[in-house]
């Protein structure tokens, strides 16, 4: 059972605010996103302002649904609305069950959001009396093909088109949002990158999606499956530090074009940047590596909490 009535703890013109880490139990690591729980029917200008406040890649506003286990959760990031975003996710479902808002009374909780994406699953696992883990149930994967010289990539990320595993499908992959998986054949190339952010977003913009999902199979750990690298200028984020849905669509795109044998990932991303995180993805297939269901999720540290006046 959900239970929010503590959301209204302060007055009216306050509303309880936190930043929190996804994808990390540590400081200083992982994905920063806001999120507010907002009792009050913030206005979009409202939630655009807060967003900027807060001054993370994106902040997630947090209403109670009409249905029992369900919550409406809208995304903002400094400078507009996206449809989802992973990293906010597991930080507002972490935050709900670290504060009480949702019952705790089993090792695993099944609750629903409600985004511009479509109604989401979310699996929230208890370790004791703390949020162990949160898993969520990304869109069913949307592939389309890329017509695009490997030239172009290579001038963005500023390598050499050698460094580029040519031979994998160019495809555009959506779990929630669009993003161009691109094959690294080193990892040490991977992490010493320096994009042309211009050049990608130019190059985003041609195809059609919101980022650069750059990755390599060679790994920092050795139970990781691989080491990622997210470009996003297109959203005012020149490299996002984790990312939930690009990594869900990643793996999906391993799993749908043969490239790996498994179904449960371990993604690294954000050791190049200084914000180390681990995304955990799991698939469900049909016959012939057709993907059914994304889970993507991880752990989660809130490391900041008050409050914010609105009005």
């Amino acid at each position: 059972m959900v239970e929010m009535s503590g959301i209204s703890k302060y007055e009216k013109t306050w509303l309880e605010c936190y930043r929190v880490n996804a994808f990390t139990d540590k400081l200083f690591s992982g994905n920063p996103a806001g999120v507010v729980l907002d009792n009050v029917g913030l206005t979009d200008e409202e939630m655009q302002n807060i967003a900027r406040e807060m001054s993370c890649s994106e902040t997630a506003f947090i209403m109670q649904s009409d249905k029992e286990t369900y919550f409406k959760v809208r995304f903002f990031s400094p400078s507009g609305e996206v449809d989802l975003c992973g990293h906010a996710t597991i930080a507002s479902f972490f935050t709900l069950g670290e504060k009480g808002y949702i019952s705790r009374r089993d090792k695993k909780i099944v609750v629903k959001q409600e985004t511009k994406a479509g109604v989401l699953e979310v699996n929230i696992y208890h370790s004791g009396e703390n949020v162990g883990r949160v898993m969520m149930k990304q869109k069913k994967p949307v592939f389309r093909k890329v017509k695009l010289d490997v030239n172009k990539i290579s001038r963005a990320l500023n390598i050499k088109p050698v460094e580029i595993i040519r031979d994998f499908p160019l495809e555009a992959v959506s779990t929630g949002l669009f993003s161009l998986p691109v094959c690294i054949k080193k990892l040490d190339v991977l992490l010493r990158l320096k994009p042309d952010f211009e050049l990608i977003k130019k190059l985003c913009r041609e195809i059609n999606v919101g980022s650069l999902h750059v990755f390599s199979f060679e790994t920092m750990e050795k139970k990781s499956t691989v080491h990622a690298r997210n470009f996003a200028p297109l959203y005012g984020v020149n490299e996002d530090p984790v990312t939930g849905t690009a990594n869900g669509a990643l793996c999906s795109y391993l799993v749908k074009n043969h490239l790996v044998e498994t179904t449960s990932f371990i993604c690294e991303q954000g050791d190049a940047i200084s914000r180390p995180g681990r995304v955990f993805v799991n698939i469900t297939k049909k016959n012939n590596n057709v993907v059914e269901n994304v889970y993507v999720g991880g752990k989660a540290l809130i490391v900041q909490e008050g409050r914010i006046q609105v009005r």
